[in-house]
């Protein structure tokens, strides 16, 4: 059934090697749709730690679902299919972490697919078409993949996007925060500065030209205009929740896969999700980031590009932006621009996969 499906349509895969060499000259380097698959598997490695690969997607993308599908139905065969003691799950930005007993029961078959999605309220809570997400539920449920939520419950966010990080009680931030230090620690590097002001800030503008700062994201009405600092800590809590339940599953299933299911935003450029599963794993799980059918205005900061360079940007990936530059800590801002300051780069992500 994974070749019948992988016959449908071919993938086109590339490897992002970044460069913090004086030339910061990143590479894409080719992958056959074999290679890529055993890597995305985990079938290839001999340490077998097991992980997550996450899958960033466009959340209106049809293409997007379905190379996602075609990763899931892969992996699993890859990985023995249903005879298989070797443990897998689809992990879902789209669900929140409440209605985790909803998913157990529609891919146990308890519940029909119309149940679920009532129960999930997937109209309120998510917004985005359901039919475009219906082979990647409809082929977990039929290969009897756990299907594990991900997402911050939104009356939660809400809290925090009303008053901050203080503004939830401290038993509910335990819930997506395991590791207060390490959490606070995270948001202090050069390197997440850098990712902050190219990705996050860039976004709390548009969404203030847009006129959207006067709600939550589930669409409360706010007394005044959501502050940079209430908008920034809902993003970094919403990263590291489901950065959080990933680890907690993958480290409660030595050697299991988990693909995560999450928009593009949350992955690229290393210090969303991808990092702090990397800084909660510690080496013990591997990590892989993908950005399916990445476009240009995906890797330029929010509204430095118009609508019409929205499109993937297949058979011309060299045309994206593949990594970010961050400088030494303790370096002037007089002498960002010189070589020998280069604290590292963050990548695209690990690799880019269009539907070719």
């Amino acid at each position: 059934p994974a070749k019948a499906q992988q016959d449908q349509f071919e993938l086109s895969a590339f490897h992002i090697q970044g460069d913090a060499s004086p030339s910061l000259n990143p590479s894409l380097t080719r992958f056959s749709n074999d290679d890529f698959l055993r890597k995305a598997s985990f079938a290839s490695s001999s340490k077998k730690k097991g992980g997550v690969v996450w899958l960033g997607e466009h959340h209106n993308s049809y293409q997007d679902h379905q190379i996602q599908e075609t990763i899931i139905r892969e992996a699993h065969a890859r990985r023995g299919g249903k005879t298989s003691s070797s443990k897998m799950s689809v992990g879902l930005e789209m669900i929140q972490v409440q209605f985790q007993p909803i998913l157990d029961a529609f891919v146990a078959g308890s519940i029909s697919e119309s149940e679920m999605l009532s129960r999930v309220q997937w109209d309120v809570r998510w917004q985005w078409p359901y039919k475009n997400y219906r082979s990647v539920f409809s082929t977990c449920k039929e290969l009897g993949i756990p299907l594990i939520a991900l997402n911050v419950d939104s009356e939660d966010l809400a809290m925090v996007e009303k008053n901050g990080l203080p503004g939830l009680a401290s038993e509910r931030l335990k819930v997506y925060i395991k590791d207060r230090s390490g959490f606070a620690e995270f948001v202090r590097s050069g390197s997440f500065r850098t990712y902050s002001d190219y990705v996050i800030s860039p976004s709390y503008d548009l969404h203030k030209q847009l006129g959207l700062l006067k709600y939550t994201l589930s669409g409360q009405e706010l007394q005044e205009e959501m502050s940079f600092r209430n908008f920034f800590s809902g993003r970094i809590l919403w990263d590291e929740a489901m950065a959080s339940a990933a680890h907690t599953w993958t480290m409660e299933n030595p050697g299991g896969l988990m693909l995560g299911l999450v928009g593009a935003d949350h992955v690229k450029f290393v210090d969303g999700i991808p990092g702090r599963y990397q800084r909660m794993a510690d080496g013990a799980r591997d990590s892989i980031s993908v950005v399916l059918n990445p476009t240009l205005a995906d890797t330029r900061p929010v509204g430095s590009v118009g609508m019409d360079e929205n499109e993937p940007t297949v058979g011309k990936p060299n045309m994206i932006t593949l990594q970010l530059r961050y400088v030494k800590e303790g370096t002037d801002k007089a002498s960002w621009t010189l070589p020998e300051n280069t604290g590292g780069v963050l990548p695209l992500a690990d690799y880019v996969v269009f539907r070719a």
